[in-house]
């Protein structure tokens, strides 16, 4: 079987080809090869075959050519001509779907127009409301006893305030709707459904005057509804016409039944079927009408003539091909697609399938992807404008190793859309796109004569000349297209206003014609100090000068013999074609890394899996002269290669389509090696291909640099103790195999007789022990080795603490320890291994935003982002795992903070998608079952159930079998397995306020233009991102607060009986276990610093106190995570046990004390005192963190009671050192603004 990876697909047009031409290519994808009637998409007979005599032949032509086929497949439209269609059934029309009624009726109203001004009073007098009206006298009132004593009242005055809450009235509308029909079937044919309605009410009845009202209601809203079907249509005809002189006719007549025409509609659901959507697009004119008839399948009892036809027609072709492109795939019914893909794969069982899925979201992506079994999906790269968009499209469409995924096939240009060379910048820019496509690890395609540069569509329905026969070889070229450029640049002596002025006209003399003809260099849009122009000459040397606003120039940055600059022009070997490019790439590679280091400028990297020597393509996607540094030793340039272009069309027969004359020089070097700097003066569009090897001892120090705090528990989940590490006797185990292990020990030397000082002197155990681990040290420690044992100790600590000065100094300025420490680990921790989805996100801003990592914190937005699923973000990439409530809005917090330190709002766009797909599958509810097993957790405690409770905004979910927030501890021991320690089920209080921040800041974005949906949609109506943060600040304080005196308890929803602390605010609202809500937790810190306008202020300050005075000790590094008087509180963490509420770690959330939440009660302080705290108050709570890193160098994600250090915890934790960094940055922020 192939590797899609390594195929490139060209799409052809079979109807224009003379004679095939399948070199270049491994792989053809053709358009439909049956008979059909104006176009290639309109096909006559399924069945049939054309451009061959008959199957066999096509078969023959298949195997003896060696190479992949793939072909469309249409499934849900044909040939108006088709001889077939002799079943009603397999058609739309007013009879299949009688609501087609007044969309056929207008049609032949419309028949009457002769001008453009009969198009609005035709449309007018045809009185669309009629359709849509319930004609109330005709209900016999009479015969339907509705009073009685259980009706509802007639007042349907209630509170408007809730906006998640319908009103009586609009119950009663939304309730009575459920009973009407047939709208759009005939003029007051709408029908209410009286006697269902009461047999389904029962005893619940509305009176007479109740359902009078609400259809009086309806009848208005179905009036103005109409109004504006009929405005769509009047202006829809209105540009039909004016664009080809004629109204929109959307019904063909068949033998004696009239058939829809198929088409597609801008802007809607694309798995909205819009002939039988509600949404009347046939009646509106808002169908695009192609010239086909769309096909429909109904149940599979409507039409077995038709699902049995196009069985035998997709399993003709699963026979031959080796794989199917369905087209218009979601124009299909998913069930149909199911059924005729099964039958295909029957026929061939290695058959590929790939289909268009544009418009699509991410979700519906996922959803025809599993549902079919696709292989992949259709992209295209045509439209990305500059390096940064292609590589981000070319990084995006690749999955993650570790999670097996659909690829894509992606597109320089599909055969649907214009050329690149039309829609983007240029023939050299879609040289460039080539050769970025053709060097990516992606399933790659292509159309037919892209290559060659054609700049013109090539149209399935009018083109009816041939393709020409291309010249692939490499040929001779003596005269050609010279450009040359002239770069304005302002002498340092003028002033910034006389320096900035351009020329205004900038010419060109030389001895080419003589000096007679004066050549005008144009202006560059793009880089306005670049003039240039393009002057045909053959090969020899010439003299020229430029003429800037008519003074004679020589420019001293181009070659010159002290009076005029010279060129030397040489023959040249070129390619007419770019199809060569991808023949460069056909050699085997493991990996493949893209960047782009400039606009204009990309450079992707492809390596074996030893990585000793690679291919650096350096992609210049227009003119440009620049120095490039690469992290690689410069072997030679392989091959470079760069766009010429001279106009001419091509010499062809007049039967087929001419294009005009492009070549690729592969002669001319324009770049030069100068160590690892590669200096590039192109004055077109180049690509340069080197060969590179890394500098093996940068890669050495590299890797030596960052692991000064490596150790084995360091990404260990479980907690389990130090173990295999090397012991110094007297001292004891390093703490970390990097150098700060060692350093701790040098630090605690007194004495010459310390153990550390004689365990260096007695032997080179240590020192080997640092070989074995950093061999980049072997060189020095080689040397120390030899010294006599009187001197080791005293050159080895001196050398240990030299290297450990150079990587401090490397990664941050401050001297004291403390923010030396804390940039340090920052640092160190943009190499982790980001898997986990909450925590990646939760120390983002810390560990990614405020080290300047952007580009890694961009790529990890991206990467979480496209694995949504649910509208969930996964929390776990290994295993794939969704099981949390909160990443997906902690996610959407650090695009938060990435926008708001880079102004780089290109990211809103690109993922909105995903964004609002958060919030409407939350605001509409989430639930399914999570796949993972997992021997410790209960079936219930899969099942992951999100909703919006309607009372207050807040986010409600989970079950007590599950833990969905960052306290996730499951138990595990033979008496507490599956039962989570702390599963907060119903609206945790920092899940609340999240959702307030992560609202507040979309519903920014939308003012400012930059997040296209205004809400989510709810019962249909649209609730704004402000009035759902609005709502949910009205609700917070009264579900959250427990006040100080309980006669306010009725007020506040507080269960007296659960209260053990006053004046706090509850760490859940409406759990499942109603005590757990009440129980004083650390939880409400990380609340307050995200959200703090939901607290009242003396509430939260009296709160705060009763944090620090219950959550922390006197030498806490952290906040304890339970209030001591908890039945649960357990200060230990420990393993063996046989207490259920401590064993095998279960208590880790019920006691221990995290260091992050520190960062948070600090960030809280600072959110609600402002400007009355004080930098001495702030850093004394850091004191016993300061004293910590002196002696420790990190600090661990949990300590003990009190600071106790415990030997399960992680010795360096990400979440600590990114929360407290955070805090510190707050404090220094916000003094910087009051300082001002």
């Amino acid at each position: 079987m192939f590797n899609l990876k390594d195929l490139t697909i060209q799409t052809v047009l079979p109807n224009l080809v003379k004679r095939w031409d399948l070199e270049g290519f491994q792989a053809f994808h053709l358009c439909p090869i049956q008979e059909v009637s104006h176009s290639l998409y309109a096909i006559k007979d399924h069945l049939s075959i054309k451009y061959f005599r008959d199957f066999e032949e096509l078969h023959n032509f298949i195997q003896s050519s060696k190479k992949i086929f793939f072909i469309d497949v249409v499934l849900n439209h044909t040939a108006k001509e088709s001889q077939w269609l002799d079943d009603e059934e397999c058609v739309y029309n007013e009879r299949t779907v009688p609501q087609l009624t007044s969309a056929l009726e207008l049609d032949f109203a419309l028949e009457q127009v002769q001008k453009y001004e009969d198009i609005e009073k035709v449309i007018k007098a045809f009185r669309i409301e009629e359709y849509f009206q319930i004609d109330l006298r005709k209900i016999d009132w009479m015969e339907f006893q509705v009073e009685n004593e259980n009706a509802n009242s007639d007042d349907d005055d209630d509170d408007d305030d809730n906006i998640f809450m319908e009103s009586n009235q609009e119950k009663n509308i939304k309730l009575i709707e459920m009973y009407l029909s047939n709208f759009g079937v005939s003029r007051y044919g709408v029908s209410f459904n009286f006697r269902r309605f009461q047999q389904e009410l029962g005893t619940h009845q509305l009176t007479v005057s109740q359902i009078l009202k609400a259809l009086k209601c309806i009848n208005e809203k179905q009036f103005k509804r109409a109004k504006q079907y009929e405005a769509e249509s009047i202006a829809n005809n209105q540009a039909h016409y004016q664009k080809y002189g004629c109204v929109q006719k959307y019904f063909y007549k068949l033998k004696s039944w009239y058939a829809a025409y198929n088409g597609y509609v801008d802007n809607i659901d694309p798995e909205e079927d819009f002939v039988t959507s509600q949404n009347f697009h046939y009646l509106r004119h808002t169908v695009n009408k192609w010239n086909v008839i769309k096909l429909r399948y109904g149940n599979k009892r409507d039409t077995p003539l038709l699902l049995n036809r196009m069985k035998q027609y997709i399993c003709q072709m699963a026979r031959y091909f080796h794989g199917i492109r369905l087209d218009n795939c979601h124009g299909t019914p998913l069930t149909v697609s199911q059924y005729l893909l099964k039958h295909a794969r029957m026929e061939n069982p290695k058959l590929l399938v790939f289909a268009e899925l544009f418009g699509c979201s991410y979700k519906q992506q996922i959803k025809y992807m599993s549902k079919l079994g696709l292989n992949g999906q259709v992209d295209e790269l045509f439209y990305c404008r500059n390096a940064s968009a292609i590589v981000h499209k070319l990084q995006t469409c690749a999955f993650i190793p570790q999670i097996s995924g659909p690829y894509r096939l992606i597109y320089d240009q599909t055969h649907d859309n214009q050329p690149p060379i039309v829609s983007s910048q240029g023939p050299g820019y879609l040289m460039s796109l080539v050769s970025a496509l053709s060097f990516s690890s992606q399933f790659k395609g292509t159309t037919k004569l892209v290559d060659e540069f054609y700049d013109k569509h090539i149209s399935c329905v009018y083109e009816n000349r041939y393709y020409p026969q291309i010249n692939q070889q490499l040929y001779d070229i003596e005269k050609r297209p010279i450009t040359f450029m002239w770069k304005h640049t302002p002498p340092i002596s003028s002033s910034s206003n006389q320096g900035a002025a351009l020329p205004k006209v900038v010419k060109l003399k030389g001895s080419f014609d003589n000096w007679q003809q004066e050549y005008f260099l144009q202006n560059d849009q793009e880089n306005p100090k670049y003039f240039t122009c393009q002057i045909e000459l053959s090969p020899g040397v010439y003299e020229y000068k430029y003429i800037i606003d008519d003074v004679w120039t020589v420019d001293e940055n181009q070659q010159t013999n002290h009076m005029n600059n010279i060129i030397e022009i040489k023959p040249i070997k070129a390619y007419s074609s770019l199809t060569f490019i991808r023949q460069l790439t056909q050699n085997q590679i493991s990996h493949t890394y893209m960047e782009s280091i400039h606009e204009q400028v990309m450079i992707i990297t492809r390596c074996q899996e030893d990585h000793l020597q690679n291919e650096t393509i350096v992609i210049c996607l227009r003119p440009i002269i620049r120095k490039i540094k690469l992290y690689s030793k410069i072997s030679s340039i392989l091959y470079q290669y760069s766009f010429q272009y001279s106009g001419k069309e091509t010499q062809n027969l007049d039967d087929e389509i001419k294009v005009k004359e492009h070549y690729i020089d592969v002669t001319t070097s324009y770049a030069k090696i100068n160590d690892d700097i590669l200096s590039i003066n192109a004055p077109t569009s180049c690509v340069i291909i080197l060969q590179c090897e890394p500098i093996l001892e940068i890669q050495k120090l590299n890797e030596f640099l960052l692991t000064p705090f490596n150790c084995d528990d360091d990404m260990n989940l479980l907690y389990q103790p130090l173990i295999n590490h090397y012991e110094v006797p007297g001292c004891g185990v390093l703490c970390y195999s990097g150098l700060y292990g060692v350093l701790r020990f040098i630090n605690k030397i007194e004495t010459l007789k310390d153990p550390f000082i004689q365990h260096i002197r007695e032997g080179d155990w240590l020192i080997d022990y640092l070989c074995d681990n950093h061999s980049c040290l072997v060189p020095i420690l080689t040397i120390i080795k030899q010294l006599p044992s009187v001197f080791k100790p005293h050159y080895f600590i001196k050398c240990i603490k030299h290297i450990v000065q150079s990587i401090e100094d490397k990664y941050t300025q401050h001297r004291e320890i403390f923010f030396k420490q804390i940039d340090i680990l920052s640092s160190y921790f943009t190499n982790y291994d980001f898997i986990k989805g909450r925590e990646t996100f939760m120390s983002f801003k810390g560990i990614l935003i405020l080290t300047n990592k952007v580009v890694e914190a961009k790529a990890l937005i991206f990467k979480y982002g496209n694995l949504m699923q649910h509208g969930l973000i996964p929390n776990s990439l290994k295993p794939l795992r969704y099981n949390t409530r909160d990443t997906c809005f902690w996610w959407i917090k650090a695009i938060r903070d990435y926008v708001t330190y880079t102004d780089d709002f290109s990211i809103i766009s690109l993922l909105q998608e995903q964004i609002q797909c958060i919030f409407q599958s939350h605001a509409t509810g989430i639930k399914f079952k999570e796949i993972y097993v997992n021997d410790d957790t209960d079936k219930e405690g899969l099942v992951v159930e999100l909703k919006l409770d309607s009372e207050t905004g807040f986010i409600m979910g989970g079950n007590y079998k599950n833990c969905l927030t960052w306290m996730d501890k499951m138990g595990s021991g033979t008496l507490n397995k599956g039962y989570p320690a702390a599963s907060r089920d119903g609206a945790p209080i920092e899940c609340t306020a999240l959702l307030k921040a992560c609202l507040d800041f979309i519903g920014k974005m939308h003012q400012q233009n930059k997040f296209t949906y205004p809400g989510i949609k709810l019962m249909n109506r649209t609730v704004t991102w402000r009035a759902w943060s609005d709502f949910i600040c009205q609700h917070f304080e009264k579900s959250y607060y427990i006040p100080v005196d309980p006669s306010y308890y009725s007020e506040y929803q507080v269960i007296e009986k659960h209260v053990r602390r006053k004046g706090i605010y509850r760490d859940i609202f409406r759990c499942s276990k109603p005590r757990s809500e009440y129980q004083l937790r650390p939880n409400s810190c990380i609340a307050i610093a995200l959200a703090p306008e939901l607290f009242q202020k003396n509430h939260v300050i009296h709160h705060l106190a009763l944090i620090e005075s219950n959550l922390m000790s006197l030498n806490s590094l952290g906040l304890s995570t339970l209030d001591p008087i908890a039945s649960e509180y357990s200060g230990k963490y420990i393993q063996l046990t046989d207490r259920f509420n401590a064993q095998d770690g279960f208590s880790i959330h019920n006691g221990s004390e995290f260091v992050f939440l520190l960062g948070y009660y600090l960030k809280a302080l600072l959110k609600i005192h402002k400007q009355d705290i004080k930098k001495e108050i702030f850093y004394a709570y850091l004191a016993p963190i300061k004293q910590h890193l002196k002696e420790y160098y990190s600090l661990p994600d949990f300590t003990d009671y009190n600071g106790q250090l415990s030997e399960f915890a992680q010795k360096s934790s990400i979440l600590s050192i990114a929360l407290l960094k955070e805090a510190i940055f707050d404090l220094e922020e916000f003094s910087q603004k009051l300082q001002k």
